[in-house]
């Protein structure tokens, strides 16, 4: 599965989702700063999965239109340990989400 994480996770979070999965991240891409609307086009049909921190998104966008799950990762505190902890459950919801809609994965 290619995933995308989004610019407000962490970067070396990538290697908590490898090798199993193909990951990329915004900022490796150099797509830091790229407003939330052109991003989701960049990324629809070319990622299954857009994981992300950004709680307001699904009030910002109107995620049908793309074709992408998007997983917000919600932790109790926002540091690589806690979002590492979410990883397990990030893999349990992937296959089951649905495209065009916020599925949220929190502590």
């Amino acid at each position: 599965m290619r995933l995308i994480l989004d610019e407000n996770l962490p970067v070396d979070l990538v290697r908590s989702f490898e090798p199993s999965h193909d990951v990329d991240h915004v900022e490796r891409l150099g797509w830091k700063g790229v407003k939330n609307g052109d991003l989701l086009g960049r990324i629809s049909g070319n990622y299954d999965a857009f994981l992300t921190g950004d709680t307001d998104l699904q009030h910002q966008q109107n995620l049908s239109r793309y074709d992408l799950v998007v997983i917000v990762m919600h932790p109790q505190r926002n540091t690589l340990a806690e979002f590492v902890a979410l990883v397990p459950k990030v893999l349990a919801a992937l296959p089951g989400a649905p495209k065009g809609a916020v599925t949220v994965v929190s502590t």
